[in-house]
């Protein structure tokens, strides 16, 4: 067996492990010192819950990370899979961005500042991911345009990554959704990296799927009468996204197996396994605008908030929402390889657009419930 799938599992096991504990901490910490997301209207909650998940996820990673490149150098085990100084030099400064993120995002959870300020660390950390050379530089069809100039590629990364990041924290509003679409995303990125052999790339994506995993578990199956239950907060949410966002940078920047043709698909791959939450929130501002609405004022008009009012229970839409996004997933995957990036765009939005449709005709309005 190649010892970089045995380095690879080992950094999952010792992500989740050590996640796991650090939560453990943060748990005990947020009800010592009564650091709760408060209930009200548009939460399901009804019990004050700790939102310091999310500060576990960052210091897992570097640990992790920071450990196996160590050990690997420590004892010899180096060899070309885990050797590629681009790629190191990409981590590094996904370490740098992210850590403005960890900062605002702590402050956020335990005091809250307004979105300003948010959208500008969000900026400031997209612009040194993008000085480490990753950004767009290829749509592979969509819209017609291939290759793109970098006055071009640079502006678009800057939005991807902001608009991941913030379409990620809106989609956060039942146990396990936000974390369950990153936790279906990283496993697909795990896998083409792991089939790719970009083994550094891999083992950052494994790293933090460990520790998403343990939050997971903690966050859907965790009591808050018996203090085992936490959210993830602004300070995961931020996190998760902009990492999620390098991952599509990356699938993006190196020439697979079958060269342009395999990106394309992962590309789609890579989209897909997003797009709940990117649609969700484009429909939103839409709507908001449309209606006169502040687009950055929160409202109970996302999709799980809409499988809730048709009568689901938080952990029926979570797995209704999860099962759609894997099934999204594979459906894009098989038909990436036979049909045009653009009819799949338009397919897929339709797909969305009736969905929405469906559960909107489906609710019973509460003027309506005399009736019903």
């Amino acid at each position: 067996m190649d010892t970089s799938y045995l380095i690879l599992a080992l950094d999952f096991i010792a992500s989740f492990l050590l996640g796991g504990a650090m939560i453990r901490l943060l748990l005990r910490i947020a009800y010592h010192n009564r650091v709760f997301d408060q209930p009200d209207a548009r939460k399901v909650h009804t019990i004050p819950v700790p939102r310091l998940g999310g500060m576990a996820f960052l210091p897992t990673i570097i640990i992790v990370i920071a450990f196996t490149i160590g050990s690997l150098y420590r004892f010899d085990l180096v060899h070309a899979s885990f050797t590629d100084n681009v790629l190191f030099v990409r981590v590094a400064y996904l370490m740098g961005a992210a850590m403005v993120l960890y900062v605002v995002g702590v402050a956020d959870d335990l005091s809250d500042i307004g979105y300003k300020t948010k959208f500008a660390f969000q900026f400031l950390s997209a612009l040194i991911l993008a000085f480490s050379g990753l950004w767009i530089r290829n749509l592979y069809g969509l819209f017609g345009v291939y290759e793109i100039p970098d006055w071009v590629g640079i502006p678009l990364t800057l939005l991807l990554l902001v608009f991941v990041m913030n379409a990620l924290n809106l989609i956060d509003g039942i146990d396990g959704l936000a974390s369950g679409i990153a936790i279906v995303s990283l496993a697909c990125f795990s896998a083409i990296f792991i089939y790719e052999r970009r083994f550094v790339y891999a083992m950052t994506s494994l790293s933090i799927l460990g520790v998403v995993s343990a939050f997971w578990l903690f966050n859907v199956f965790g009591k808050a009468e018996k203090e085992t239950k936490l959210y993830m907060g602004d300070t995961g949410t931020l996190t998760l996204g902009l990492i999620l966002c390098f991952f599509i940078l990356g699938l993006g920047t190196f020439i697979g197996h079958n060269g342009p043709t395999r990106n394309c698909k992962y590309f789609t791959i890579a989209f897909t396994s997003l797009m709940i939450p990117m649609l969700d929130v484009v429909r939103l501002i839409i709507y908001r605008i449309k209606h006169h609405k502040n687009p950055f004022k929160p409202d109970m008009n996302h999709i799980h908030h809409k499988l809730l009012q048709l009568g689901l229970t938080p952990r029926q839409a979570l797995f209704s929402l999860l099962t759609a996004d894997i099934l999204l997933i594979m459906l894009n995957a098989f038909f990436s390889m036979y049909v045009n990036v653009n009819v799949l765009f338009v397919a897929d939005i339709l797909i969305y657009y009736l969905a929405i449709r469906l559960l909107t005709d489906r609710i019973v309005h509460p003027k309506n419930l005399d009736k019903a």
